[in-house]
Parts: structure tokens; sequence; C-alpha cells
């Protein structure tokens, strides 16, 4: 590939200033933008692609890669990458509810039997580097200020900063990958809905490994919606966390650090924690969960991964999710090219193209969590699928992203129980 031109133009005041050109900038360089960089590049366009910050740099999250996000990963040519021994690989679940046990094998897909546990300062490091060993231009520790735009409204390109110095970017398109940022602003951005904790432990001594463990703990589901966790690594270490809805906390007027420390304090957790030691601090982030509230396009401009709301809605994944929507964005900015169109009307067809692939699952976990006043509600379902295998695995298959929650009206057996033991309480 051949590097972005740099001609000269002018800021607001009429200095003249050296800009980068290029056809496509992508601001944000996490899963999202680093997928959507390397497949734009692959179809032959010219990418410039922005962080604030260098890598490799540490990012809060659940650190699991459910089996459809290592399918999207390896399209990226890291496969083998994944299967790194110092990695977790997970083959099940284990969720432990008030009143239930669910044990179940991932379900099998066309996405394979195993999902992954990989620290995101790795996954994104590796990520990027993808990108950049395809040939797209990465600029780290330059902030992205605001979208530059011709008199007649249309983008033109960014205005970012580095060190004090403004710097000007020219595309005719641009892709909004920076998370709950915000950088392009009213009409794009949507507002966060659930918030996480999580930190690193040594020697955590619970059970099967190979499983992801999932806690859907009564002190974080009475007035809303919430679980903890605890995912492996390969090398002795464990992601634990907990994470719960924002609705949570305004009904219970608590913070998120303490709904974490309660649930470190959980008995069975307690147990296993007993000879664990920390690495490091407990650090929290924001999600935008569900594809709910956001515009993932507009005339010059696409937004992928946690910047569109990409986040599923009961699980809390998204880096899959991140890389699935560069990748489809990435091919609608080639399509644009082609025709030298970047209107909405032609940028529509990545929002499209995305809503068949994903608003099932994602509106109605959404509508779950949301329309369900807490999960307390959902034992006598829980209860039920730990007796029927059958919607046990559509259970778990909700959760990973592979079916809609409403796949469960599949199995009228498992929701007569619920029926029957909701009416007696």
């Amino acid at each position: 590939m051949t590097a972005p031109k740099t001609r000269r133009t002018r800021d607001s005041k009429g200095r003249k200033e050296m800009a980068e050109r290029a056809d496509l900038i992508v601001v944000g360089a996490g899963p999202g933008g680093s997928s959507t960089a390397y497949h734009a590049v692959k179809a032959g366009l010219e990418v410039l692609l922005l962080d604030r910050q260098k890598f490799p740099r540490d990012k809060p999250c659940g650190d699991g890669l459910m089996p459809h996000a290592a399918g999207e990963i390896s399209l990226m040519g890291l496969g083998d990458w994944l299967e790194e021994p110092h990695h977790g690989k997970f083959s099940g679940f284990s969720i432990y509810t008030q009143t239930a046990f669910l044990h179940q094998k991932v379900p099998p897909t066309l996405h394979g039997p195993y999902g992954y546990v990989v620290a995101r300062e790795e996954t994104d490091a590796r990520l990027v580097g993808r990108a950049e060993e395809a040939g797209a231009e990465l600029r780290s520790g330059v902030r992205a200020t605001k979208l530059l735009r011709s008199p007649a409204g249309n983008v033109m390109g960014v205005e970012a900063s580095s060190d004090g110095e403004t710097l000007f970017y020219e595309a005719p398109l641009v892709v909004a990958a920076d998370g709950v940022g915000g950088f392009a602003g009213k009409g794009i951005k949507a507002h966060q809905n659930s918030v996480a904790r999580r930190q690193y432990f040594r020697n955590v001594s619970g059970p099967e490994k190979d499983h992801l463990h999932v806690f859907v703990t009564k002190d974080m589901n009475e007035l809303g919606a919430g679980y903890g966790w605890v995912f492996y690594f390969g090398d002795g270490r464990a992601n634990v966390g907990a994470g719960v809805s924002t609705k949570t906390l305004e009904r219970s007027h608590r913070n998120l650090k303490d709904f974490f420390e309660c649930f470190l304090q959980e008995p069975e957790l307690a147990d296993w924690l007993e000879h664990a030691e920390p690495e490091g601090p407990a650090k929290s982030w924001s999600l935008k969960m569900g594809m709910w509230g956001a515009k993932r396009y507009a005339q010059g401009l696409m937004a992928v991964g946690d910047a569109g709301s990409m986040i599923h809605p009961i699980s809390g994944e998204g880096v899959g999710y991140a890389v699935e929507s560069g990748r489809l964005a990435a091919a609608w900015a080639h399509e644009a090219r082609s025709r030298n169109d970047y209107s909405a009307s032609t940028l529509f067809g990545y929002e499209r193209q995305l809503r068949r692939k994903r608003a099932k699952e994602h509106l109605s976990g959404y509508a779950l969590t949301n329309l369900v006043p807490n999960l307390q509600m959902l034992e006598p379902l829980f209860k039920a699928c730990e007796k029927d295998p059958d919607a046990r695995r559509t259970l778990v298959e909700g959760f990973t992203g592979d079916a809609p929650i409403y796949s469960l009206l599949k199995h009228p057996k498992a929701l007569g129980r619920v029926l029957v033991s909701t009416v007696r309480s």
C-alpha cells in the first residue's frame, strides 16, 4: 500500500498547515477500529488509524472471547495466536443462580466449540499490529477532536491534537471507533447503560478452569440486572469481575465498587479466593449495550464497536461484535469509494446489514434486561433450564449471542414449569 498523501491546507485562521490525506480515517484503534482498518486496507483503501493512546495499553474488560469473536479474529489471520497456551480456552459454562446450577458445553455453531480468555492489553495490541502489517498508517498519541466539514456540511476529515499541536487529516469518510468517547458527537453517540469492574487474581482455586463461571447473585439482581464472573487464563491467573445496569445503581443508591466488593464476599467465591493473590488494582468501565439508542451512520460517517452500542446486552461481550462491525464497515467504505458516494443513503447499507445480522439477539436481550424489573423473577426459568438440557442449551445460546433470547419459546415444557412455579409463588 502507498502511504497516505500529504498536502497543504489552512486552519480556521487561514494559516497554512500540513494535512495527510487518505481514503478513510478511523478514529480509535481498539478491536473495532483495527478491524475496520485491516479489512479496508485489504480492500485497497488508504487508511489512517488514529488513537489517543500508545500501544500496548491496558483496557478494562472481562477478556472473554465468545466463539463468534474467535471466528472474527481468525479472519484477521490470528487463529494460531489464539491457541497460545497462556491464553484461556473454554469449552463450557457454569452458571450459578440463587436456586439453580447450569452446566453446559459451548453450544455447537459454525464458529467451533471453543472460546478464549485473552487480556485486552494483548488482544488490542495484536489487532492493531495486524492492521499495520496490512498497510494501515497508525498515528498513536493523537486525539481526534472534531469532524471537519465542507460549507455544505459534508465530512472532509478530522481535526486532532498531539502534544499541544493541532493536526488536520483529510478523508471523505470517517469511522468512529472510540468506544464511549463520543467523538462523532450528537446524533451518533449512545448513552452508557451498564458498568463493570474487574480485577486480576493469581491462584484462584475454583473448579473447571475450562469453563466460564457466571454468578447471578441476589445482591446484583434484587433491583435490576447484573452478574459476576470468574474467567480463567491459561497461565494461572483469572479475571474476576461484576457488572450491573445503570438502572440497578439508580434504584439501589449504591455504586459499582460496592457491588463488586460484595461479590468478592459471596461465600462460594470467597472460598475460591481464600489463597488467591490480587495482581494490580480493580478497574472499572462503562458499556453501551444492545444496539439501542445509537445511530451508526450519517453522511461520510460510520460508527463501529462500542461507539455504535455493539455490546451484547446479556453477556456484555463486545470484542467480537466490534471486530465484525469493523469488517462490515470496511466493506461499505469500499463500496462508497467505488461509487464516489459517501451519502447517508449509501452508508445506510452498513446499518441495514448490521441489523440483519445482529438486531434480533441484541434488541431482544436489551428488552429482557430492561422490561423485567429484576432478574430474580427469572429464577423459575433458571430452575427449569437446570432440568431441561435443550432449554439449557438455548439459554446459553442467548448468552453467547448465537440465538435471540426469545428462542426459549421453543421449549414449552420448561416454560410450563416456570408458569407453575410462578403461580405457586
